[in-house]
């Protein structure tokens, strides 16, 4: 089941700049400035007499607010583990409203307007002092978001009042069309300074910019994106042809001095889908940057570090927090010397009665759970206490290839599986939000002594096959055959290379199933008839644990 696409409607607000950043339409080569971006406005058309120059009045220091979040993956609900609610779209910008004073996007199509959230201050929407970012990869996750191709969470990111994102490594997890309409659902400009795309007409369909420039309280910001260097490992590569990803460093200087230069910016920030630990050594070698601040990604860890004087922050994933960053800059002193003071803070998203959510958005997101339920909302099993951490997840995926498609192997990576099982009743959302990625299961030959080298991989988990003491390993309760060719089950984005798999190359005739990864997995749990008083963590012989979802 699909439902019909909730488009961004009419802004309730008088004031255009209540609205957010503009829409990008369609795919032009450049996409359509927001307002308050610097290169947006037309000059007016000037009179045939030229009138004297008029003195310009000094502004004196202006601060502006940076919001950042990362890693959303379409976490627009909240999640509650011991009391405590975490997240949450509607929760995240009621925060945002109350404490920081920004103003959000439009109401979208479809929603109830009434009680929408706007700042305390009416100079907030129409002369905005906050500017909202993401560092990518934010629509792949939980159900609500996965089954409906990330529309639910571009609609969320709409009203939630986004500027701009860093491209991510899972923007294509949907293809390339899907891709242009979350983005302009979420009303979005993305950004990465080393993506470089040279067919003409694909550049100006995905309308992916080095930077973009934005003026907010009368100064420009200029904010220039990075995508993973890792991109076509940690995502399937073949969604990304007639794409190439220059080196980091070179891509960001060059960047960063056009934002300057030729965009005018006042200061620079940099939003990167790059985990700060590979950012920082960078920055280090660049002070001429003059960077106020560096928001990472890509890692799903909170990372508070810093570069010289540069704030470089990952706020952590699934909008359980953002990064405040307050600069305040003087435009009338010269340009190495505008950034005056630089402060920054992430922000835990948490249960608080003091901040309401807000009404229209937490509608969406009811609007979407009631439609995931209808969908995806058969119960297949039962848990006690939540099966977790991550690992033992993923261990019960290969366990249920193994059991479903026949082989004498099979191998997870530990990436795909993106959630832990909750306690309470399994569904097939469960599978959906621990499994969001759309792979597909495909078996290949290898002969044990290849085989052996692939199971020391760390990122993989392993059915099947055991690991003695001596470091021999065993299959089926036999020692590995060096020469003997055994059936191995893997996804395709394994063999595809994802995260460094080599696989194609020890197999050019693989044999593709046609099989989703999550079928496999529902049937086996499906087949354990687990039920309250007789869970699945008994089923399988497990001793039940809390899961760790609160990472």
């Amino acid at each position: 089941m699909r439902p019909l696409a909730l488009l961004v409607g009419s802004c309730t607000v008088l004031l255009p700049l209540a609205c957010g950043p503009a829409q990008p339409q369609g795919g032009p080569a450049a996409p359509p400035k927001p307002p308050g971006s610097s290169t947006e406005a037309g000059a007016a058309t000037p009179p045939s007499e030229t009138p004297p120059p008029l003195a310009v009045k000094p502004r004196g220091n202006v601060t502006v607010t940076l919001l950042y979040t990362s890693d959303e993956h379409g976490w627009i609900e909240s999640l509650s583990n011991d009391g405590v609610s975490r997240g949450g779209a509607a929760e995240l910008l009621g925060r945002l409203v109350k404490y920081e004073g920004h103003c959000p996007g439009p109401v979208p199509a479809g929603i109830e307007a009434a009680g929408a959230l706007t700042p305390a201050a009416p100079e907030d929407c129409t002369s905005p002092r906050t500017l909202l970012l993401s560092g990518g990869d934010n629509f792949t996750g939980p159900a609500i978001s996965t089954y409906f191709n990330g529309e639910s969470m571009a609609s969320a990111m709409g009203r939630m009042g986004y500027a701009a994102s860093a491209f991510g490594n899972h923007e294509f997890d949907f293809g390339v069309p899907q891709f242009t309409k979350l983005r302009d659902l979420a009303r979005l400009h993305y950004l990465a300074a080393n993506v470089k795309i040279d067919d003409a007409k694909l550049a100006g369909e995905l309308a992916i910019r080095q930077y973009e420039v934005f003026e907010r309280k009368g100064v420009k910001i200029g904010v220039v994106g990075l995508a993973a260097a890792d991109t076509l490992k940690a995502a399937m590569a073949e969604r990304f042809k007639g794409i190439t990803f220059e080196p980091t460093e070179a891509s960001l200087d060059k960047a960063i001095h056009e934002a300057r230069e030729k965009g005018a910016a006042d200061v620079v920030v940099v939003t990167a889908h790059e985990c700060p630990d590979n950012l920082v050594p960078i920055v280090e070698k660049h002070p001429e940057w003059r960077l106020a601040f560096v928001g990472g990604g890509h890692c799903h860890r909170r990372i508070d570090a810093r570069a010289g004087d540069t704030p470089v922050i990952s706020p952590g994933w699934r909008l359980h927090q953002y990064a405040r960053v307050a600069i305040t800059i003087n435009p009338d002193n010269p340009p190495q010397a505008r950034l005056v003071t630089v402060s920054h803070s992430i922000v835990d998203v948490a249960t608080d009665p003091q901040v309401p959510a807000d009404p229209p958005l937490a509608r969406l997101v009811t609007a979407w759970k009631t439609m995931v339920d209808s969908a995806l909302g058969k119960v297949i099993g039962y848990s006690e206490g939540g099966i977790g951490p991550e690992e033992a997840v993923g261990k019960i995926v290969s366990d249920a290839w193994l059991h479903e498609l026949g082989g004498d192997v099979a191998i997870m990576n530990r990436g795909g599986v993106r959630q832990t099982i909750p306690r309470g009743p399994i569904t097939h959302a469960t599978i959906w939000s621990v499994l969001p990625f759309d792979n597909r299961l495909v078996k290949v030959s290898i002969d044990g002594a290849s085989l052996a080298e692939d199971l020391e991989a760390k990122s993989f988990i392993v059915s099947g096959a055991k690991k003695a003491p001596n470091g021999s390993w065993s299959v089926g309760g036999k020692p590995m055959d060096p020469k003997k060719r055994y059936t191995v089950i893997i996804t395709d984005f394994m063999y595809g290379g994802g995260d460094g798999a080599v696989f194609a190359a020890q197999d050019p005739k693989p044999v593709g199933t046609g099989l989703s990864w999550r079928d496999a997995v529902i049937a086996w749990i499906e087949k354990k008839k687990s039920a309250e008083g007789a869970p699945l963590e008994k089923k399988l012989g497990e001793k039940p644990a809390p899961a760790r979802t609160q990472r």
